[in-house]
């Protein structure tokens, strides 16, 4: 049975930011080999004269990726999230035309959304205009933040909960506070996962060699955006706190975002700057030769849904220190394949850290191998399995 779906998401890469929703994009190519033609739509913001946004206005409305066509689509937002109950509405305006003209050539049977607002609330508008049923992911934010902005954000978030035909969370964890929000809507837990071709283990002197590193000491390594829920000032203290017994230690941070100065500001105070690289971002195809140029992986987020970072880290055979916070702990196996810390915990995950490294590689080696053998479980291939069985179980009931 063949599958045509239209995709929403505003998480997806574009030519401002080639990483952004990257795990979106990577469960539609891995779509495609389970039968399931998708199509995207992403909104990106449109505000006049908002210099941050000012990029997004100059790159073409219509690209191909892997093969999947998407279609960037302007649509009103404001600076800081003013307004933000107000998106769902601007979504779903902004999209109604351009989705009517794909519809003439691309006769989807479903529409899949990423995040339950604003997507999932346009999407529910969406469904009824074009008669096919809807069924949107949630990821985290969505439901663990986003609501609790004001009271507008939850009304609407709790509408599109029950609005949904079919609702995705990434964890178990994420379900539960779904349910909080709308009790008795129909949820299904459907891990992320990772590609195997791109993310297993190599050679750690071959990866550093390949990406101009000259240490040769331990390495610790974090990837992720450089924004205040993802505590990377915790991961500084924790780091600050191990430097003086492994001196040769260094912490490398992919990624970037606002609070970057603010941080290498903290690594001079604490005098650990010479020893932590600040990398900016990378490419998702060159995140495999980082994580295996280092010795352990650290995520030290003080919300989460399900990191992408966490699988790809298990696909690799690298041992994860990470923050017990939202699915993490469905995934990571304490003291089997990493250790899971409180949040806002420094004093925490510098133990953990300096445990693995006072191990003389043993026990990173023994963490690496569990996880990588865990991560047998978790790829896009049985992501794609399972929410093609779900779309089907959609579309046969809304038949009867």
């Amino acid at each position: 049975m063949s599958l045509k779906v239209l995709v929403i998401s505003h998480m997806y890469p574009n030519p401002c930011n080639p990483t952004a929703g990257i795990f979106v994009h990577n469960q539609i190519k891995s779509m495609a080999d389970e039968g399931v033609e998708c199509r995207v739509v992403s909104p990106i913001p449109r505000f006049p004269f908002y210099p941050k946004w000012r990029r997004y206005r100059e790159f073409p409305r219509t690209a191909t990726m892997n093969g999947i066509p998407i279609r960037y689509v302007p649509t009103w937002m404001f600076p800081g999230g003013l307004f933000f109950f107000g998106y769902g509405y601007l979504y779903y305006k902004a999209l109604v035309g351009t989705i009517a003209k794909i519809r003439k050539s691309f006769p989807f049977d479903l529409i899949h959304c990423h995040t339950i607002y604003p997507d999932g609330y346009a999407g529910a508008m969406l469904k009824n205009i074009f008669s096919v049923p809807v069924v949107t992911t949630i990821h985290g934010s969505d439901v663990k933040l986003y609501p609790y902005r004001s009271d507008g954000v939850y009304r609407r978030t709790e509408e599109a909960l029950r609005m949904n035909d079919h609702i995705i969370t990434v964890s178990e964890q994420l379900k539960r506070d779904a349910l909080k929000i709308a009790a008795g809507v129909e949820v299904t837990t459907i891990y992320n996962g990772f590609d195997p071709q791109w993310f297993y283990p190599r050679c750690r002197e071959g990866a550093r060699k390949k990406l101009g590193q000259s240490e040769n000491g331990p390495s610790i390594l974090y990837v992720g955006n450089l924004y205040p829920v993802k505590g990377v000032d915790y991961l500084l203290e924790a780091f600050a706190r191990v430097v003086p017994y492994h001196d040769d230690v260094t912490l490398h941070l992919v990624g970037d975002g606002p609070l970057r100065s603010e941080l290498q500001k903290q690594a001079r105070e604490k005098g650990i700057a010479d020893q932590v690289r600040f990398v900016g971002r990378k490419p998702h195809e060159e995140i495999p030769w980082w994580i295996n140029s280092s010795d352990i992986v650290v995520l030290s987020s003080l919300s989460e849904g399900m990191p992408s970072i966490l699988l790809e880290a298990m696909g690799c055979g690298k041992p994860v220190v990470a923050t017990d916070v939202g699915g993490i702990s469905e995934i990571l196996q304490h003291r089997r394949t990493g250790f899971l810390v409180k949040p806002k915990q420094p004093e925490e995950m510098a133990r953990f850290l300096s445990i693995l490294l006072m191990e003389d590689e043993g026990l990173v080696y023994d963490m690496g191998e569990r996880a990588f053998t865990e991560s047998g479980a978790l790829t896009w291939k049985r992501n794609a399995q399972r929410v093609r069985e779900l779309y089907i179980r959609v579309l046969e009931r809304g038949t009867d």
